[in-house]
């Protein structure tokens, strides 16, 4: 239905539909690409749909207006006079909405043209709940999702990977649970923008930085800007502190760092482009080895690739392939190291040596 919306909204108002249509139309459509874009996956046609929907200027108008009410409810989590009516929420529900109203009347909700009454519905209930400030996105095994964040950022992410987002007024707070993320940092000097990955931190403020967590390290690229990586002293998932930390690294644009246990933190230069590939689908291999190219296509689909005995794991291969492809991968590998395909039983490919002739 929303691409639908956005198609027509696209088109230029005819005269015959008078403005105050328009504008509710824009509002409407406004809300559901808000909730596509915040709670759904989003798929690469969703988001071609929602950029060109927002190059009309009253809908993008509307979907401003959207993303600054909603950062204005969220803002009053950090009011110390709502925690106190959270508190008493659940034992006398009573005079609750009053007293919320008033707060939203205060934070100039009643100018965004939403009833307050409402606004405090909305922020209670999230408060009851446990929800306020925090927010969890997530993907499965081949699929790829973006994000857009109340603060005008945006996370792009990877497959089988989570992410937990908390904002405030005085910080922008996400944990990378697992998998990998390209995190685009909208500009805010009052609030740093920090990922916590396991012992793992990265702090910036205007930015764009990919974050990868496998197997008890950390990776982390920059594209563009400059960031602080740096280590506690021991794990902490729950984003505090955790210890003591490392002195900080610095990244520059063009640079990466691998964070692992017990290992030197040290900057390198990475092509971007070819790192970050699985942003646009894609997955680049540069004189990796054939098992780690295996590891990698293996991420992106439950359709296997298998080492078989005798085939050159440790073999440099090169070349670039659709992320989630694993039969073309393997038909690759297969002739470029002279292997065979094998269809295992599971549905799984195997690469075998081929017999000696």
């Amino acid at each position: 239905m929303i691409d639908d919306q956005a198609k027509a909204a696209n088109a230029q108002p005819g005269g015959a539909e008078p403005s105050g249509a328009r504008d509710r139309r824009a509002r409407d459509e406004a809300a559901a690409w808000y909730g596509k874009m915040s709670g759904q996956r989003v798929s690469n046609a969703d988001l071609a749909a929602f950029f060109a929907w927002r190059e009309n200027s009253l809908n993008d108008a509307a979907y401003t207006r959207i993303e600054a009410l909603t950062t204005s409810v969220r803002a009053l989590a950090d009011d110390p006079r709502l925690q106190a009516i959270a508190e008493t929420a659940a034992r006398r529900p009573r005079g609750v909405v009053a007293r919320l109203r008033s707060l939203g009347q205060g934070a100039g909700l009643r100018t965004a043209g939403v009833g307050a009454a409402l606004v405090a519905a909305m922020v209670i209930g999230a408060v009851l709940l446990g929800q306020v400030g925090q927010q969890t996105y997530r993907t499965q095994i081949g699929e790829r999702r973006a994000v857009s964040l109340d603060d005008g950022s945006t996370i792009e992410l990877n497959t089988n990977s989570q992410v937990r987002v908390r904002l405030s007024k005085t910080q922008r707070s996400l944990i990378l649970d697992r998998g990998q993320a390209m995190f685009i940092v909208a500009h805010d000097a009052a609030r740093p923008f920090v990922v916590t990955a396991g012992d793992t931190s990265v702090r910036a403020i205007g930015t764009r930085f990919e974050v990868y967590r496998a197997a008890g390290a950390v990776r982390v690229t920059l594209a563009e800007g400059r960031v602080q990586v740096s280590k506690a002293g021991r794990r902490n998932d729950g984003g505090g502190q955790g210890g003591e930390r490392s002195t900080p690294v610095i990244l520059n644009a063009g640079q990466r760092v691998d964070m692992a246990p017990a290992a030197p933190a040290s900057p390198v230069a990475v092509d971007v482009a070819a790192v970050t590939g699985w942003t646009r689908g894609r997955l680049t291999f540069k004189d990796a080895s054939l098992a780690e190219a295996v590891a990698e296509v293996n991420r992106y689909s439950r359709r296997q690739v298998v080492l078989g005995p005798g085939t050159p794991a440790d073999q440099r291969v090169n070349g670039e392939f659709d992320a989630g492809d694993t039969e073309t991968f393997a038909r690759g590998m297969a002739v470029l190291l002279d292997l065979k395909t094998v269809a295992r039983p599971d549905g799984g490919i195997e690469l075998a040596a081929s017999p000696a002739v």
